[in-house]
């Protein structure tokens, strides 16, 4: 079954650069590593400083791999510093 999560997240009004690089060289990492998962950042219109995440998985296993890459952990802190208040995750069913 699939596993599919939507992320919300803020970041600070000086770390969009930074975030956005960071994020930038994950999707690329996962492209090229992980094919098959779909992942997707994007700025939400007229929030300068929010952004939403798509991940969608095959299976579980997969989202697990993922979580647990090298490329993932490198840059996973990093991303989490810049960002202005805790992410939020929205679980989302197939139909």
């Amino acid at each position: 079954m699939t596993t599919t999560v939507l992320w919300r997240m803020k970041v600070h009004s000086n770390k969009e650069a930074d975030f956005e690089r960071l994020v930038l060289q994950l999707v690329r990492d996962v492209q090229a590593n992980e094919p098959g998962n779909v992942f997707a950042y994007r700025r939400t219109q007229g929030e300068p400083h929010e952004y939403v995440l798509f991940l969608s998985f095959g299976d579980e296993q997969a989202y697990q791999r993922y979580s647990q890459a090298e490329w993932h952990r490198s840059v996973s802190p990093e991303i989490m510093a810049c960002l202005a208040e805790p992410p939020v995750a929205e679980n989302l069913d197939t139909f």
